[in-house]
């Protein structure tokens, strides 16, 4: 090979080593300046064989990372869509002595524990309620429905029915007709969108109908008859009519029974279910298992799987992933187990991850940017 050959070739040979080394490099984190290679370049030799195995390259530095390797993430806010409300509309009349403290504990445990699923409300009947005297005697307050719900449908009402439940007491009769249509009136006028549900509690069957026939009625009032006083007689058909009527408004009625009933009784807190399009009665004999019925009625109440996104402005849609604790949720636009866009600013959750979702605590969703989307 000619010198004038071999002096061209070294010469090609350093300027590509020079543009490589110039500029930013591409292909790695960190600037130029940083290379501590600070070494002359190794030439090939002059008879053009590759460098002796005795030479070894540079070393590079541990924090050169491959850009292709690594993204950046950031939490984004994401807040549960509520699908649902439930109205409880709850029987303190003067039978439920000896129930009403188990009524109060399970309600509260329930609501404490769905709170951020479900919007709740609060419904007691009869309407007397402290500060108001409770006044068991007096005819004209006894069946006395109430005109509105004392804790009104919306969000984070744990607190507020926790504190009209610290001082309800047990009084009066059982307006349950009157209070359903008080129910409903509330739950049409509270416009919130969601599936509504009426979630009726009580030990006894209705009454407090004075335009039923005391001589022909299913007369309650065993020592003195119903001649006298037709409030006393058993209101069931007027009950279901109310209870039609809030399925006619797409809103089904749950009745939890507590303490003991004769088979009539139960036939028609059956039939008052079967009216509220939910089959059949929850029974609670016993203070004890009241939490275990009103769990078994809210695990039936239908809970989405549905989140509202609160991106920063400008984020990739692609580059969005969902975590349960530290497990990425995958998008599966199939809708059979992972995410997918309901749109631009909703995701629902799919399959195994709604259901725990579902029965979880859906704080624990996380949302979070940057990084390319994993899709199933």
């Amino acid at each position: 090979m000619s010198m004038a050959l071999r002096l061209s070739m070294a010469a090609a040979a350093v300027l590509v080593i020079a543009a490589c080394g110039s500029g930013d490099n591409q292909g790695w984190h960190g600037d130029a300046q940083d290379d501590p290679a600070g070494e002359e370049p190794v030439l090939p030799p002059d008879d053009g064989e590759l460098p002796p195995d005795d030479v070894t390259p540079p070393d590079v530095p541990v924090d050169y990372v491959p850009t292709d390797e690594v993204c950046g993430e950031e939490d984004f806010p994401l807040t549960y869509d509520v699908s649902s409300d439930v109205l409880i509309v709850l029987d303190r009349s003067g039978s439920m002595m000896g129930m009403l403290r188990g009524v109060k504990d399970a309600v509260n445990a329930v609501v404490s524990a769905s709170d951020d699923k479900i919007w709740f409300g609060l419904m007691p009947f009869p309407n007397s309620v402290p500060p108001d005297e409770c006044r068991m005697v007096a005819p004209l307050s006894a069946c006395d429905a109430p005109d509105m719900a004392h804790v009104t449908l919306g969000p984070n009402r744990a607190p507020d029915i926790a504190a009209v439940l610290t001082d309800l007491a047990v009084c009066g009769n059982t307006p349950t007709t009157d209070t359903l249509r008080s129910a409903r009136a509330h739950l049409a006028s509270a416009g919130t969108g969601h599936t509504q549900y009426v979630l009726l509690a009580t030990d006894g069957l209705p009454n407090c109908n004075d335009t039923l026939d005391g001589a022909t009625c299913d007369c309650q009032d065993t020592e003195n008859g119903c001649l006298e006083n037709p409030g006393a007689c058993t209101d069931d058909a007027a009950s279901y009519v109310a209870i039609d009527d809030l399925m006619a408004d797409g809103v089904k009625t749950y009745v939890l029974g507590m303490g003991s009933w004769a088979a009539a009784d139960q036939d028609i807190l059956n039939a008052m279910a079967e009216h509220g399009g939910t089959g059949t009665f929850y029974a609670a004999e016993t203070p004890d298992s009241l939490l275990a019925a009103f769990e078994e009625i809210m695990g039936t109440v239908v809970l989405s799987c549905t989140f509202d996104l609160l991106p920063p402005e400008g984020v990739d849609e692609n580059k969005v992933n969902f975590y349960i604790g530290e497990e990425v949720i995958p998008r599966d636009t199939g809708h059979t187990s992972g995410w997918d866009y309901v749109d631009g600013n909703t995701v629902e959750f799919y399959g195994s991850w709604c259901d725990t979702i579902k029965s979880g605590d859906v704080s624990g969703v996380k949302a979070r940017f940057g990084c390319p989307t994993i899709v199933i």
